[in-house]
């Protein structure tokens, strides 16, 4: 274990700690409420703020996000694992897309391992896809009256753009301020940033397939914010 430094021991127990608080929860309503596997897309965002806490891109990528792609395989319908399988973890309820929090997981990877030395980037490109995509979802689906594509709804779309918007704000009071992270810079316009920010993840989100959102959405966001130096 020497390879482990302590600041990855504690990114490490931080996310595995947190993750597994979400799934709990899920597990606790999955029988109170239509989407448990709903609460673990939009609470599983929640990593973000453990992230700068790792001193290495490989351990966060290879062993903080990378381990929960075979784990949400295991979870889907033709998985032997019953267990897996019949948890929220493998709930298809929101739209039946099996692969869904797999291509999330998939997302965190590609992101932490590349994004290492730009984590205000990559905290905000997973927050538009658990937070801002996530809420989309949820509001359209219980809210939704307009709609403009099968599974795409205004309310639904408002509600990325106010979940993005607002994510992007206390991402940037917690990093910039909280843990003072200078990897990155801060926005200078933050609030015309974030709302920015939330139109096009809005956009985004409802140009595209559901089945693939959550693949597309967070890597896009990445290597636009990056691009941009922010």
């Amino acid at each position: 274990m020497s390879f482990l430094s302590s600041g990855d021991l504690l990114g490490l127990a931080g996310v595995y700690g947190y993750v597994a608080a979400v799934i709990a929860l899920s597990w606790a309503l999955r029988n109170r409420v239509d989407k448990p596997r709903k609460i673990v897309h939009v609470g599983a965002g929640g990593i973000v703020f453990f992230w700068w806490m790792f001193e290495s891109n490989v351990i966060m990528a290879g062993l903080a996000a990378l381990p929960f792609v075979p784990i949400l395989l295991l979870a889907t319908p033709r998985s032997p694992v019953r267990f897996l399988r019949d948890s929220p973890l493998g709930d298809r309820s929101s739209e039946g897309h099996t692969y869904g929090l797999v291509l999330y997981a998939v997302s965190w990877t590609i992101i932490a391992y590349f994004l290492f030395d730009d984590l205000f980037a990559a905290s905000v490109a997973i927050a538009t896809m658990s937070f801002g995509d996530g809420s989309g979802e949820i509001v359209g689906r219980r809210f939704g009256k307009h709609w403009y594509m099968p599974d795409r709804s205004l309310e639904g779309s408002l509600a990325v753009f106010l979940a993005t918007a607002a994510s992007i704000m206390v991402l940037s009071w917690f990093y910039f301020t909280v843990i003072a992270y200078s990897g990155s810079t801060a926005p200078f316009y933050l609030v015309p940033f974030s709302l920015t920010i939330g139109g096009l993840v809005a956009l985004i989100e409802g140009l595209t397939p559901g089945s693939i959102d959550n693949l597309v959405i967070p890597l896009l966001v990445a290597g636009l914010l990056h691009g941009m130096g922010v």
